[in-house]
């Protein structure tokens, strides 16, 4: 249990400083780095993992990352806030198309992924991965929500 916490806690100290150093663009590759080292700690611990394992996943995993975050999912974010009563007919079929097509990038990435995941994980384990990174993100939101209530 300490060992969650001790996780998490790095997650969302990592994530308040990306926040905070977002004006900054020469850290966020370091920040990126911290980010994806606590999500791995959480992931082998998670998935039970042992030591050469995890090394085997390592890699696989960092470049599965990298491709992930490569997606401009700001459009989505966008899109979701769309005041869709002053959006012409053309803004909203390209936010719309935009969306579909990054939508369409994770799908193929996951895939590509799944069966690089495969030569290291048993199907159940990169399940219960998809599932320990969906936790993640959600701790993280949780998280972020409830210190930025605190601004207002």
């Amino acid at each position: 249990m300490r060992t969650i916490y001790k996780a998490f806690v790095l997650l969302m100290l990592t994530m308040l400083s990306l926040g905070a150093q977002s004006q900054n663009n020469r850290r966020l590759p370091a920040v990126r780095e911290r980010i994806l080292q606590a999500k791995l700690v959480e992931i082998r611990r998670s998935l039970n993992l042992d030591q050469a394992t995890m090394q085997r996943l390592r890699p696989i995993y960092m470049e599965y990352e990298r491709e992930i975050l490569g997606v401009n999912t700001n459009n989505q974010r966008r899109m979701m806030s769309a005041n869709t009563d002053t959006l012409t007919a053309q803004e909203a079929e390209r936010l719309v198309m935009v969306q579909l097509e990054n939508a369409k990038r994770l799908i193929d990435i996951r895939e590509k992924y799944y069966h690089k995941f495969k030569t290291v994980l048993t199907p159940q384990q990169i399940v219960r991965l998809y599932q320990t990174e969906a936790q993640i993100r959600q701790k993280v939101t949780q998280e972020l929500r409830r210190r930025s209530m605190g601004r207002f």
